[in-house]
């Protein structure tokens, strides 16, 4: 019986808060939009509009009058539907626990020496605004979750089909596992620098071939980042490396040292470590990639045909010019 006062006391309040948030907003100006009861205030459009500039802006420069209104539609077409989910999550009785909402009030707080500190960066909104305004947040997450996610379904068979289906699409490549010494080449140098770096990857490749520890040669020797590790490149599969350095590698048997190898970098000296040959992926391998892909496809489905329909249930007013 308490739990179901106190799931009735969340719904009321969930039903409570938000109306109360858009009349406040309404009041002081605030609204630029408003998607049945629900408000979208110009605090949570310029919060949107920070997220998605990095993304969108150039990494030279400002950005243009005419990018930044496209940015603010995009950042204002994300929080109607953000409302969207929110009126439908009133609708359907879902509520926030406020604890959550506290909690990253909490979170947020311990970043300011004062509550008074806290306030004043809050500014026009106040602290009571943005705290309706991530509530709202957390709601249509939660609407999402459950009109979404839980319908997500993707049957065994299915997965197990598509792999019987597309087995050819399957097939790892083959596999090496390597360790290099680069000597870099300045594409700017000249031809006497050019030559007196080659006597000196000749030197250790001699060296390399007459045993020395390839390990210690790369780490006191080689240009590239891999010399910590001792040269070492893990795996990689066939047509991963530039031509040069694979046609060198196709060459070797594990165990065995290239002779020097010219490409865009320098020279290299190549030790191949193992060959794996090009092999089917089992099943076991694949299913997961499968449905997480199945997965993925239909979610977008779920969630477009649910917002297809919410955008017609209810009524969307833009007050932004």
């Amino acid at each position: 019986m308490k739990t179901f006062a106190a799931r009735m006391f969340l719904i009321l309040l969930a039903a409570i808060l938000v109306p109360a948030a858009h009349l406040s907003a309404q009041e002081n100006g605030d609204l630029v939009a408003r998607v049945g009861s629900v408000p979208v205030t110009k605090f949570e459009l310029a919060r949107e509009f920070q997220k998605i500039l990095p993304l969108k802006g150039g990494f030279h420069g400002g950005v243009s009058r005419d990018r930044q209104l496209e940015i603010r539609q995009e950042a204002l077409d994300k929080l109607v539907e953000r409302a969207l989910m929110v009126q439908w999550a009133i609708d359907n009785e879902l509520s926030v626990d406020n604890g959550e909402v506290d909690a990253k009030i909490a979170k947020l707080r311990e970043r300011f020496k004062s509550d008074e500190e806290f306030s004043k960066a809050a500014g026009d909104e106040g602290i009571a605004g943005y705290r309706a305004a991530l509530y709202r947040q957390l709601l249509a997450q939660k609407a999402e979750q459950t009109a979404v996610e839980q319908k997500v379904s993707v049957p065994e068979d299915r997965v197990r089909a598509h792999y019987d289906e597309n087995k050819d699409r399957f097939m790892r490549p083959r596999q090496f596992r390597a360790s290099h010494i680069l000597i870099r080449v300045d594409p700017s140098s000249n031809k006497e620098e050019r030559e007196e770096l080659r006597k000196k990857a000749e030197d250790l490749l001699k060296r390399a071939k007459a045993g020395e520890d390839f390990y210690n040669l790369a780490y006191y020797n080689s240009d590239d980042r891999t010399k910590f590790v001792g040269g070492d490149l893990g795996y990689f599969h066939e047509g991963q490396t530039v031509k040069p350095f694979e046609q060198a590698l196709l060459k070797l048997k594990p165990g065995e040292i290239s002779d020097l190898v010219r490409t865009r970098f320098g020279f290299h000296i190549i030790k191949l470590v193992e060959v794996n040959e090009p092999r089917q992926l089992t099943y076991e391998e694949m299913q997961g990639k499968i449905r997480q892909q199945f997965e993925k496809e239909e979610r977008e489905k779920i969630r477009s045909e649910w917002l297809a329909g919410l955008r017609k249930a209810y009524k969307v007013d833009i007050f932004l010019k």
